[in-house]
């Protein structure tokens, strides 16, 4: 790693942000040369900062319209790329030398095909970054496992949180191959075990080459967080911040090379 690319790393805009997977994210991709693409990019709280700050010629590509429209408005000069959930990536073998999956494997319908695709638009020794909830003690509090389990409930609280339009839009409305944020097709969000994980990734022809984690009542914080906001919900991101900090149960993160 050159100077320029350590300084960057020791810098890092998520520093402080509650998640500790984007500290992860940014420690291996800042600083990079090629070409890197977010898959599942979401609202791109990670990747409008990678793009900005971080080095790599940033894509990034979701199956959700409102949060590619929305990325698209504040990041015009960001190319984004819309999927179809279960269909193959639209890119051309080896096209990236970097590719992050951050919290997005255990919301597919199908783990071992996407992580195929990654595999296949990735150069061979390209950088795999993923992350996902691990199995845990406290896995049983995961928020997004509600809607399966306590439908109606989840809609109360929901539609009362952010409104009945909100929830249709979100949760009603499947004509995006998505319920929420979870692909339609899949009815858990996985919480995975180490081991589970690792073999799937070298199933998928990768080599792991860092392993750890954040988090270990990050559920019990994450939940009131959800359903409040202001002073109270930056108190429980403080200590979101915190538990992720001393404790590495609950979350699980990779890096790994794409092997020939």
């Amino acid at each position: 790693m050159s100077r320029a690319a350590a300084e960057l790393t020791r810098r890092s805009p998520f520093a402080t942000h509650p998640l500790r997977r984007y500290a992860f994210a940014w420690a291996h991709l800042a600083g990079r040369t090629g070409r890197h693409l977010d898959l599942g990019c979401g609202p791109g709280d990670f990747l409008a900062v990678l793009h900005q700050q971080g080095g790599p010629a940033c894509e990034g590509a979701d199956p959700h319209p409102g949060y590619l429209a929305g990325l698209a408005a504040r990041h015009p000069d960001l190319p984004l790329h819309r999927l179809r959930v279960g269909r193959p990536l639209p890119f051309e073998d080896g096209r990236f030398d970097s590719v992050s999956l951050l919290d997005v494997l255990e919301h597919v319908p199908d783990e071992a095909a996407l992580l195929a695709e990654a595999h296949r638009v990735l150069a061979p020794g390209g950088l795999l970054v993923l992350t996902v909830p691990r199995r845990h003690v406290f896995s049983f509090l995961d928020p997004d496992n509600a809607k399966f389990d306590f439908p109606r409930l989840h809609r109360r609280i929901y539609s009362w949180r952010f409104g009945t339009e909100v929830w249709h839009r979100r949760f009603a409305d499947l004509s995006d191959d998505l319920r929420g944020d979870m692909s339609v097709g899949r009815d858990r969000h996985t919480n995975y075990r180490t081991a589970d994980l690792l073999d799937l990734l070298r199933a998928a022809g990768f080599a792991p080459t860092t392993v750890t984690g954040a988090n270990l009542f990050w559920r019990w914080l994450q939940i009131p967080a959800l359903l409040t906001g202001g002073p109270l919900r930056r108190l429980l991101e403080r200590g979101i911040h915190l538990d992720g900090r001393l404790f590495r149960s609950a979350n699980l993160f990779v890096a790994a090379r794409r092997l020939p």
